[in-house]
Parts: structure tokens; C-alpha cells; sequence
């Protein structure tokens, strides 16, 4: 595989067709920080940069595979540190692990990047975790996740049971949590329940929840016989205060 190490100011990102966020979490404050993003641009190339977060804290250390931090890492194929986060294509339940994330009718070309995205592509060596670009104005924010937690929740199962792709979900705060004081429950309709925002995410759920956004979180797809990580998808929408003002009527 070919990489380059060119200057910031060579590499055209205008061309990106899917950019994902790099996050971090400090082991030392436990703050998740966006530290690089990874951009696919034409003809199958991929350009990896640091943002100014990774920079900025004393606590990161550059990726080996990325030890440059000033300039564009330009490569011909998914480089290692993303492709060794997608499940090998080799695996006997490869098939029905792109159905659980609902990509299985998807190009070759497309799916290592929407398995990234859709199952965090986290490792139990590191605190990475690898995110969508959040579809996000100043006055909405739409992003996807998967719930987090759902194997330590009781009867978890009879709870999906009840829960269809395109259900609304409830969001709760659990300011009380020892852990999290940050951290947002998942809730069915009927308020069981089913498990936890991400914590990549909880952050910025709680903020918009205590700015008086409208926050709204929809099921996408439930994967009832799969691994608990992937068990159920779900989409979280939010508006501002101010854009529900706007669109409320006289």
C-alpha cells in the first residue's frame, strides 16, 4: 500500500466523498476528543489528518501508523489502522453481520467505511472509536449509534421483543449516574429500560437536552438474534430552542 506524507496545503479535500471522525478518550479525564478525521476521496484514495484537539492536548500521542501530525497522510487503500477495525471478510458469519447493520445491499467499495461508522469500530486495546461526520447545522444535529450497555440490562429481550424499526424511543438523563454524571438512557416507548447513549455521544445529547432542544431518537433496525453491540440501531435527532420557535405557529 502506498502512502504519502504531503503538506496540508497539497491535498484537495474538496473532493472527499465521506469523511470520518477519529475520537479519543482520555484515559487521565475520561473526555472524548475528536483527534483526526479520515476522508475518502477519488479513485479509492483515503487522506488521514490530525484536527486541533489532538494537538492541543498533552496527553496524546501520535498513532504510530501517523507519526507526523502537521500534514495529510494520503494512502491508495483504507489504511491499517481503520481496515483492522472491519471484520474480515474471511469470518463464516461475515453475511449476517452486514445484515445486523442493515449494509448488506451495499457496494464493496462503501461497506468497510459504513462498518466503521455504524459499529464504532472499537478495539479493546485503545479508547478509539470512529464516527460519522454528524449531519449538523447551528440549529440540528442528526447522527446514528448503537446502544451501548444492552447486555447488563434484565430481561433486555422481552423489552425488544415489543421495540419495531421505526419506533420512538425515550431519552432520560441519568444525572445521578457514579460513573457518567453525563450519561443518557435508552428507553422504549412505555419507558422500559433497553440501555445507554454512547459515550462518544452522551455528552452532547445531555447538552442539547439542557439547552431546550427538541431531542428525538428513532429505532432504525433491531437485530434481535444478534451480539448485544449490534443489537439495536438507532437515529437521534435534535433542534434548537430557537428553530422550534421559529417554526411554531402564531
Amino acid at each position: 500500500m502506498a502512502t504519502q506524507f504531503l503538506e496540508r496545503n497539497m491535498v484537495d479535500l474538496s473532493s472527499s466523498r465521506r469523511s470520518l471522525l477519529l475520537v479519543w478518550q482520555n484515559p487521565n479525564t475520561r473526555q472524548f476528543l475528536a483527534v483526526g478525521q479520515l476522508d475518502a476521496l477519488d479513485q479509492g484514495r483515503f487522506a488521514f489528518r490530525y484536527l486541533e484537539n489532538a494537538l492541543a492536548d498533552d496527553d496524546f500521542q501520535p498513532l504510530v501508523e501517523f507519526p507526523e501530525t502537521g500534514g495529510v497522510y494520503v494512502s491508495d487503500e483504507l489504511p491499517a489502522f481503520f481496515a483492522n477495525r472491519v471484520l474480515s471478510q474471511e469470518r463464516s458469519n461475515y453475511g449476517a453481520y452486514l445484515q445486523w447493520l442493515g449494509i448488506d445491499s451495499l457496494g464493496e467499495e462503501d461497506v468497510p467505511l459504513e462498518v466503521l461508522v455504524r459499529t464504532g469500530g472499537g478495539r479493546a486495546t485503545d479508547t478509539f472509536h470512529v464516527l460519522d461526520v454528524p449531519t449538523q447545522t447551528p440549529e440540528t444535529f442528526v447522527s446514528r449509534f448503537f446502544v451501548s450497555g444492552i447486555r447488563h440490562v434484565d430481561s433486555v429481550g422481552d423489552v425488544l421483543a415489543s421495540v419495531k424499526s421505526g419506533d420512538r424511543l425515550q431519552l432520560e438523563l441519568e444525572e445521578a449516574n457514579p460513573v457518567n454524571p453525563k450519561a443518557v438512557l435508552v428507553d422504549s416507548a412505555d419507558g422500559r429500560k433497553i440501555g445507554y447513549v454512547p459515550d462518544w455521544l452522551c455528552a452532547e445529547v445531555h447538552r442539547f437536552v439542557k439547552d431546550g432542544w427538541e431531542v428525538t431518537a428513532v429505532a432504525e433496525r433491531v437485530n434481535h438474534d444478534a451480539p448485544a453491540h449490534v443489537r439495536l440501531l438507532c437515529r437521534i435527532e435534535a433542534r434548537s430552542a430557537l428553530l422550534l420557535s421559529e417554526s411554531s405557529p402564531e
